[in-house]
């Protein structure tokens, strides 16, 4: 795989599998904007799908072909597996802009697949975080509700 570098356009091979895992760690714990789309060579769009997550974990193999999944910390279901890509671009040039890669493969037809992946900053950060009373679940809310209007514990 290709790294190519936008600040100061350099372009480099990828030399080792814990680059790689050092380079996606970034995305960790932080939410992180993706779009995969796949396009011809004429820029006609098949398709392009957008969203928004916390990273729990990412996962890189290389077996046959190298294999990146991306793990959504909020959904064990959700998930984004990058299957043998040709190219890694990372754009870190501009400092308030936040971090981003984008991984490029293209078929022998002319079919270019990408994979684009903002940093949004830590999982605490802006207006996506979720208030403590967001994050339990409907019985425990009604466990807390019980407990603060036990009239026995009143006294």
């Amino acid at each position: 795989m290709k790294i190519i570098y936008t600040r100061g356009n350099r372009t480099e091979t990828l030399a080792s599998l814990s680059t790689l895992r050092k380079i996606l760690n970034r995305f960790v714990a932080h939410r992180v904007f993706y779009e995969v789309s796949s396009r011809n060579k004429r820029g006609h769009e098949f398709f392009s799908a957008k969203n928004v997550f916390v990273v729990g974990s990412i996962e890189i193999v290389n077996r046959d072909y190298l294999t990146i999944t991306i793990f959504d910390a909020h959904n064990a279901t959700h998930s984004i597996e990058i299957l043998n890509p040709a190219t890694m671009r990372i754009y870190d040039e501009m400092p308030g802009k936040g971090f981003a890669v984008s991984f490029i493969s293209e078929s022998e037809g002319g079919v270019e697949s990408r994979c684009y992946l903002r940093d949004e900053g830590e999982e605490g950060d802006g207006d996506m975080h979720r208030t403590a009373l967001e994050k339990i679940t409907l019985p425990q809310l009604f466990e807390y509700l019980e407990e603060i209007t036990n009239t026995d514990l009143v006294k």
